[in-house]
């Protein structure tokens, strides 16, 4: 040994810097197989989850639909026109964007649960047809040019109605939330019962309500149950309109895509048109139930008055007014949720081992 240099020089020197960045490299770095081996895994997560990020971006962009279809359920606006001068004359551009950031927040999460418990309960209703009947409704339905059957009916209902109702729990704080912000103004400022309210300039400058702040008034005042006003409604709307929305899906899609000659899981064509169909029919089914569930929400922060005169203007306005915005708004968005949904799972599929 060199009596120059110490006992523990070539331990740090030479041979021990190169072994150690390559397995730090193979740490960080997931190797093709595992990365596809999860992806496989969590094909229904992952496709739901990016095409829901994707068809909620997209919308955020074009005017905010949701945020006039709220006030046109919450006040007893002749039509859209006169609405959406309300608001740009008295909340301003911000009146517009109130209530974003609920929706992007929870709109992934309850989506990837329930596309998420809908597949696993289409799974386990078709294995039941097929341990009593002796057909799997799934495997029917995925055979070539075949046609939707009563029991692939029954199927996707049942597994869409229990995804629905799994999944109400999540979102009905989220849109409580989204609903007090959007009619925060309206509310405190009586704007409810006021003809005149659009022609005050002076309530663009009105204090209002944020996401967080809504959500502490609401414990504050109401206690932790007071975010789930309107649960039962809410409940009544998902399972019904889940139910609906993918019973639809899968029978629109399938029979599209044979009349088209073109693949289900294309991005385009079959899952577009069906995304389409299945989003508007159950809002025209249970539209009714949301706007009873919004305005009861609406007015959670209100003072007795104030709550007594949003009721009297909104009791004779049509259980359907804003319908118009929410069909063309859910048209589009599930469009793009269903094109990019199945285009990404069989991208997933046709991964290697």
């Amino acid at each position: 040994m060199n009596p120059d240099k110490p006992s523990g020089y070539a331990r740090f020197s030479s041979q021990p810097s190169t072994n150690l960045s390559a397995p730090t490299k193979q740490n960080i770095i997931m190797d093709e197989h595992t990365r596809n081996h999860l992806l496989k895994r969590y094909e229904t997560q992952v496709a739901s989850g990016a095409s829901s990020m994707c068809a909620t971006l997209v919308l955020v962009r074009v005017p905010p639909l949701e945020n006039v279809k709220t006030r046109m359920q919450t006040h007893n606006f002749k039509n859209v026109s006169e609405c959406v001068q309300y608001l740009w004359r008295t909340e301003g551009p911000r009146g517009f964007v109130a209530g974003a950031l609920p929706p992007l927040v929870s709109v992934t999460t309850v989506r990837v649960m329930n596309f998420t418990t809908y597949n696993a309960a289409k799974q386990k209703i078709s294995a039941l047809f097929e341990r009593v009947t002796g057909v799997s409704p799934a495997k029917e339905y995925n055979k070539p040019d075949s046609s939707p059957s009563i029991k692939a009916l029954v199927t996707f209902t049942s597994a869409g109605m229990m995804a629905g109702l799994v999944t109400s729990p999540l979102a009905c704080p989220f849109e409580l939330a989204k609903n007090v912000v959007q009619t925060s103004v309206l509310v405190s400022n009586r704007a409810l019962a006021s003809p005149d309210a659009a022609r005050d300039p002076s309530l663009r400058n009105r204090p209002r309500l944020g996401t967080i702040e809504a959500i502490r008034q609401i414990v504050r005042r109401h206690g932790f149950l007071g975010l789930y006003t309107g649960f039962r409604l809410h409940a009544m709307r998902d399972t019904i309109g889940s139910g609906l929305y993918f019973s639809i899906y899968e029978t629109c899609k399938q029979e599209t895509a044979k009349r088209l000659g073109t693949d289900e899981k294309s991005p385009v064509g079959a899952p577009a048109l069906a995304g389409a169909v299945c989003s508007t029919v159950p809002w025209i089914c249970t539209y009714p139930l949301d706007t009873r569930k919004t305005r009861a929400q609406s007015v959670l922060l209100g003072k007795t008055k104030e709550v007594g005169e949003a009721s009297v203007a909104v009791a004779q306005s049509s259980m359907y007014k804003g319908v118009s915005i929410i069909l063309l708004r859910t048209g589009v968005n599930n469009m793009i949720l269903l094109s990019l949904y199945e285009y990404l799972r069989s991208k997933i599929q046709q991964l290697p081992e």
